[in-house]
């Protein structure tokens, strides 16, 4: 029931996630405005007084398929056929977002693995301009996350993210010819616009397909593929290094010859573009429009979602969401910790320099990278398999994860000139950390509603994490080399703020669930405990078998209705009972009962929802 705390398992996703409340506000939402002005947070509708007319496009996709309205409360979906139905997702879904992932990394720390094939010296960039095209990468991807979030509420989003994939795959290719630092300047805000998708794209598809833990999990495998690009990027830059040393394509000595960053990042670009091919082809928009699942699949995986308390895809950007996102306390604190979290980034860019000058050769450098991506799998590995045992304790997880990398930030700084064990506390700073940058990614997606106020807050952590990109590369000067003792000093402070915003963030969302809880507790009158509930209701034209979709079609049914795009939307009631206030359904039209999460409410719309901790 809504008035019980929600639930989260690695099983059924009914663990309790603890328990929160705002107390009852009043907020006015676009689509109801013509039948109420105000109504509260939670009605999911205009309330007990009137009714509000809502066009198809407002609501949830998902309830195009037969069988999304009616109460589903006691509903036992077939373990089997949810698992089975899983695996097919998994199979699909799984190894594009993985592919995908380790590309878009190592497009990015391209010129990172280049610094020691001759990149700097054909391109003539001393370290301080090195470092700025780390950050206008992410000055690109900074003005990129408004436009995307918008393109995902109206585009197909794995059509979208095909065409993002193969710009970008293009602009890598053309690093080789772009010699020149202004040239390269423009490559790389170009790059990072492009590349600016990825991330909320991936919460956005998991959100559709998972449940809360497996959305968590999942996040975390697809995370895991940084570590497996360094890897691959170690390997390819030991290759690279094999081949003879020659001028660029651009100088006219080099007689039609490549450099070994060239052929590094050549090799990149076509890597890129296959996958981009198979992402393409292959990766579904939504679970309602995959066509490896039946019709039949379809319905099992959006019921299995059912504990998320969120829809699946609306196709509208609505205005209140978006600035009720903007006005959420858990998005700025969210956005801050993206902003010290990856105070951590500018080692993507100097992590070869880093390593070279504890005092190996070129040639080791290439390769000695290659155990901190092994050391990144590792520990997402373990954090995801602690969140599938206790799937209700992302911010415990988190704030343990900071012990070997604060351990590891103290030893960089204390130890003596002994490259081992300089080289050993690098490469553990990839064991913290990196485990509470994977789950907040899914957190902020689980303790949020509403389709656009999740793309906004997905914006707002993405433009946090950019401005942490932007400024990381910054404090690493020639001054500070070898040992880098002062940005060593800084990242150590950040992880400690981080730690502060984690629990402060926990405690946040554990009040909000608490307040909820006692004030579903204390509801006495049906008007009250329909604030509560799981369920709204909808009008539909009496002659419709099914609802609508966003273009006013239905999908797998025939009905009378179909023309129809537009259905009105009313106050929640408890269960089949009727409440004398509320008034009959518009002539020739009937209420069909439906889950909030369909009705694409908000967090703080709907009262029922409860915040993962």
């Amino acid at each position: 029931m809504a008035t019980k705390e929600s639930s989260v398992s690695s099983k059924d996703d009914h663990q309790k996630v603890g328990s929160s409340t705002d107390s009852p506000q009043t907020y006015t939402a676009p689509t109801l405005e013509a039948a109420h002005h105000h109504h509260h947070a939670g009605a999911g509708a205009v309330g007990a007084a009137g009714a509000g007319t809502a066009a198809a496009k407002d609501l949830d996709i998902s309830l195009a398929l037969p069988g999304m309205t009616g109460v589903h409360e006691e509903d036992d979906l077939d373990p089997y056929e949810s698992k089975r139905v899983k695996r097919k997702i998994d199979w699909r879904v799984m190894p594009l977002l993985c592919a995908i992932y380790t590309l878009q990394f190592l497009d990015k720390n391209a010129i990172g693995a280049a610094t020691i094939l001759g990149f700097l010296k054909d391109n003539q960039l001393t370290t301080a301009q090195l470092n700025n095209l780390g950050t206008f990468f992410y000055v690109g991807l900074l003005a990129s996350q408004i436009p995307h979030s918008y393109a995902f509420q109206k585009f197909p989003v794995a059509k979208y993210l095909a065409v993002m994939m193969f710009l970008w795959a293009m602009l890598v290719g053309v690093h080789c010819a772009a010699i020149g630092y202004k040239k390269l300047i423009a490559l790389r805000i170009l790059l990072g616009f492009t590349e600016g998708c990825i991330t909320p794209g991936i919460m956005l598809v998991t959100s559709m397909f998972y449940t809360r833990t497996e959305m968590g999990e999942r996040v975390g495998w697809t995370f895991q593929c940084n570590g497996i690009a360094q890897i691959l990027s170690g390997f390819i830059a030991f290759g690279a290094f094999h081949t003879p040393t020659h001028t660029p394509l651009s100088l006219p000595q080099n007689h039609g010859k490549v450099a070994q960053w060239q052929w590094f990042m050549v090799i990149i670009s076509l890597l890129t573009f296959v996958v981009c091919l198979a992402f393409a082809a292959f990766f579904p928009d939504s679970p309602t429009k995959a066509g490896f699942l039946t019709q039949q699949d379809k319905i099992v995986a959006i019921k299995r979602i059912r504990a998320n308390q969120s829809g699946v895809e609306t196709k509208k950007w609505k205005k209140y969401q978006f600035f009720e996102a903007v006005k959420d306390p858990k998005a700025w604190i969210f956005m801050l910790f993206a902003v010290l979290a990856n105070f951590v980034g500018g080692i993507g860019i100097q992590y070869s320099l880093i390593i070279k000058d504890m005092g190996f050769s070129v040639l080791e450098t290439t390769l000695l990278n290659i155990p901190s991506g092994g050391c990144m799998v590792i520990t997402v590995t373990f954090a995801m398999w602690m969140l599938h045992r206790y799937p209700n304790a992302r911010g415990w997880i988190s704030v343990l994860s900071y012990i070997p990398s604060i351990i590891s930030v103290i030893l960089l700084i204390t130890l003596p000139d002994n490259r081992i064990g300089l080289l050993v506390a690098f490469y553990c700073i990839q064991l913290g950390n990196t485990p509470a940058v994977v789950l907040s990614l899914s957190w902020i997606t689980t303790t949020t509603s509403g389709h656009t106020k999740k793309l906004t807050q997905h914006a707002m952590w993405l433009i946090g994490y950019s401005v942490g990109q932007m400024v990381a590369p910054q404090w690493w000067k020639d001054k500070y080399k070898p040992r880098n003792r002062v940005p060593w000093a800084i990242i150590l402070t950040s992880y400690c703020c981080q730690v502060v915003i984690i629990l402060s963030l926990r405690w946040y969302l554990n009040q909000r669930n608490v307040t909820r809880d006692k004030a579903a507790a204390a509801a006495t009158t049906e008007e009250e405990k329909e604030k509560y509930s799981e369920y709204g209701w909808i009008e539909v034209p009496n002659d419709s078998t099914t609802i609508p979709n966003a273009n006013g079609k239905v999908d797998g049914a025939s009905t009378a209705g179909d023309s129809q795009d537009e259905m009105v939307v009313v106050g929640e009631k408890e269960k089949e009972k009727a409440s004398a206030s509320t008034p009959a359904p518009a002539p020739g039209m009937k209420r069909v009962r439906v889950e909030k999460r369909f009705l694409d409410l908000t967090d703080f719309e709907n009262l029922s929802f409860r915040y993962v901790l």
